[in-house]
């Protein structure tokens, strides 16, 4: 198993064989898998441990690969996890049957590879747009239509006022109406950047992390004296490649969020080291907030959570942002946090490999 990789796939398969194939297959590409000896066994699995993808044979003692699909259908929980059956032999029939009960592709057995991660490959690209559709719709729209709200009203107020009030009230509605529009310029900003990292194809070169942070710094800079927050450098950064774009609205989105939510006078620590045996580069921001309970730390990364209670001013699309960088990079996002206790919000990335393509801020 590869704990580093953020997909977990449950394997349900009664032939040891197979299964044990299956689990060699997906952690040589560097999946985290989970197995079930038969239908009943999957089931439980599927509920207590909610994986990315499942992989199922149909003929299995106990409960079968169509009953399997049809209880998984009924569970608001799990019906939205992408199924792929491999069987040793489907008719036309029992695929259609299977379709019509979600399952999301055919595998015949004997079976290549190639033909198994192809298909989890492209249920996984699958499952990540819709995921995202889907929280937009619940969740960005929201966020669109509230500011949008507040210039409308402002104006009318505006309108219905003018030659009526005296300048400072309206300076002050311009003002308000004037702070939506920036929310929703950043907004919809945020967003062009989220659609371009899964687009873009990139090349990762050796990062000059110093000149990185000094760019992200000064991108903030009247942010950072908004919020009179002051910031420590580590006196080195250790080797990482990636693309420096990219890694620049990382550190501004970890910049910004340690000054708004670190408190009066913010202090913000930054620092890094090296992980995982010398294979990747650990990069943090250190803030002295009010701390961050585990309930809201696992929701952190999740596509456009609002988290109520904790950091309630954003719109949840700055740390979706991150979490695309760094895994399409090869690396992970992570935050360590205690109630009262500051948060650390850090990200890695692999480390420095020689390479012939340069970039912004490439190291030299």
């Amino acid at each position: 198993m590869n704990p580093r990789h953020p997909v977990t796939i449950l394997i349900i398969e009664d032939d040891e064989s197979v299964r044990r194939t299956l689990a060699d297959i997906l952690e040589l590409n560097g999946y985290a898998t989970l197995s079930a000896r038969d239908g009943t066994e999957g089931l439980a699995a599927a509920k207590r441990d909610l994986p990315t993808l499942i992989i199922t044979d149909l003929n299995m003692p106990g409960m079968t690969g169509f009953e399997l699909l049809e209880t998984f259908r009924a569970d608001e929980r799990l019906r939205a996890i992408p199924v792929i059956v491999i069987s040793a032999k489907v008719d036309r029939a029992a695929t259609r049957h299977g379709m019509e009960l979600g399952a999301a592709d055919f595998i015949t057995k004997p079976f290549s590879e190639d033909e198994v991660l192809h298909s989890i490959a492209a249920r996984l690209e699958k499952k990540e747009l819709l995921d995202e559709l889907d929280a937009f719709s619940h969740t960005v729209a929201h966020d669109l239509k509230n500011p949008l709200a507040v210039v409308g009203g402002r104006l009318e107020i505006l309108a219905m006022r003018l030659g009526k009030t005296d300048e400072a009230t309206l300076r002050h509605h311009l003002k308000e109406a004037s702070d939506s529009t920036r929310r929703l310029t950043r907004i919809i900003e945020e967003l062009l950047i989220l659609s371009g990292v899964r687009r873009q194809a990139v090349v990762s070169v050796p990062l000059d992390m110093a000149a990185i942070v000094a760019e992200a710094t000064a991108q903030l800079g009247d942010f950072f004296e908004q919020h009179a927050a002051q910031i420590e450098l580590p006196g080195a950064w250790p080797a990482a490649v990636g693309h420096a774009p990219w890694v620049v609205q990382i550190w501004v989105n970890y910049l910004s969020n340690a000054a708004k939510y670190g408190g009066p006078n913010a202090r913000i620590v930054l620092g890094a080291e090296t992980v995982a045996d010398g294979r990747f580069a650990r990069f943090w921001v250190q803030d002295n907030g009010p701390g961050i309970d585990a309930a809201a730390q696992a929701q952190m990364f999740v596509p456009f959570t609002r988290i109520a209670a904790v950091r309630a001013g954003g719109h949840g699309l700055g740390l979706s942002i991150v979490r695309r960088i760094v895994e399409k990079l090869g690396g992970k996002v992570g935050v360590a946090s205690a109630p009262g206790a500051g948060a650390r919000f850090w990200f890695e990335l692999p480390v420095a490999v020689r390479s012939e393509i340069e970039s912004p801020f490439s190291a030299p």
